[in-house]
């Protein structure tokens, strides 16, 4: 839970354990899906992935992805990259203009995109770069800044330097409890988040594999961390979050699972325009709709629907 109001800025240190997460999926914690998480439990949501690049040339299309809605609070902004003066211009120019809740350094991204530019993960493989660019950004802005990265590039070593970032100033980590190289196989380790835990002070958040409130008990008895992220798992279940706090998994009903995607339809269409916000729910109505009878024909109806009332036909019929 978050204990700060309005009058009193969000901190890491502010937020109740366990507390729940929103990860940053690039492509798909846009505002519309952020607002969702946050009515249906969501603690904290993060941006999507952010290019500091972008933010320092003053991309239009990525200044957009950065807007956000009172409602969506406490909201950290994403940010990657690999050059100092950038990512600390970029840091102060979001705080300044954008008034987020935090900013965030993306240091565990595996995407053959982002890695070959030497940023996400590939900064793992230079801890004393990936240290520079943390305190460039430091002491660049007063928002709480936290990192988020993984337990390595091919073997886990992050013990001192997870203690360095402390020591920086950083105000709270993300683990995700896989190294680079393994990408997103295998099981996470846990067990390593909470060598981490024990030997900082700043809040850990786990991550890696959590899909249901039983995950979500075991990654904390297992690490001791202080938070919960959950990526992939919140896709058409942003329940899930309601889930990890009652400790039972919540399963929505044919009726809820139609208006929160509605709602979420609305949104994005309020949000993007009639085209790109029709547009942006296709990939999500798979997600919402698993699980159900004639789920698949369903989806092949909703991907080729142009306007809500079409969709709402549809989910009628």
């Amino acid at each position: 839970m978050v204990k700060n109001t309005k009058n009193e800025p969000f901190s890491w240190g502010s937020i109740q354990s366990p507390f729940f997460v929103l990860a940053p999926l690039d492509g798909i914690t846009s505002s519309p899906f952020r607002r969702v998480c946050k009515k249906l439990g969501a603690d904290v949501v993060f941006s999507e992935m952010i290019a500091a690049d972008a933010v320092f040339y003053k991309s239009e299309k990525t200044l957009k992805m950065m807007s956000f809605h009172e409602e969506e609070r406490p909201y950290i902004i994403q940010i990657f990259g690999k050059d100092l003066e950038k990512m600390a211009v970029s840091a102060k120019w979001i705080e300044e203009n954008i008034k987020p809740d935090g900013i965030d350094i993306n240091m565990g991204c595996p995407a053959k995109k982002v890695v070959s530019g030497g940023r996400g993960s590939a900064l793992l493989q230079d801890f004393d770069l990936a240290l520079k660019i943390a305190k460039a950004v430091r002491d660049a802005t007063k928002l709480p800044l936290s990192i988020k990265m993984r337990l390595g590039w091919d073997e886990f070593n992050i013990h001192e330097f997870a203690q360095r970032l402390e020591k920086i100033g950083v105000d709270a980590i993300t683990i995700h409890g896989r190294t680079k190289s393994q990408g997103f196989k295998g099981e996470p380790d846990w067990k390593a988040i909470g060598e981490i835990k024990k030997l900082v002070s700043i809040p850990v958040i786990g991550n890696g594999n959590v899909v249901n409130a039983e995950d979500s008990k075991k990654i904390i008895n297992t690490s001791g961390c202080d938070g919960v992220m959950v990526g992939r798992g919140a896709l058409g279940n942003p329940w899930i979050f309601q889930s990890m706090k009652e400790g039972k998994d919540y399963k929505p009903t044919w009726e809820e699972t139609v208006e929160v995607a509605l709602w979420h339809l609305e949104m994005s269409v309020e949000e993007f325009g009639g085209k790109k916000g029709i547009f942006d729910m296709r990939k999500h109505y798979g997600w919402y709709f698993k699980g159900f009878d004639g789920a698949s024909e369903l989806r092949k109806k909703l991907v080729v629907a142009e306007n809500i009332k079409e969709v709402q036909d549809i989910l009628k019929k």
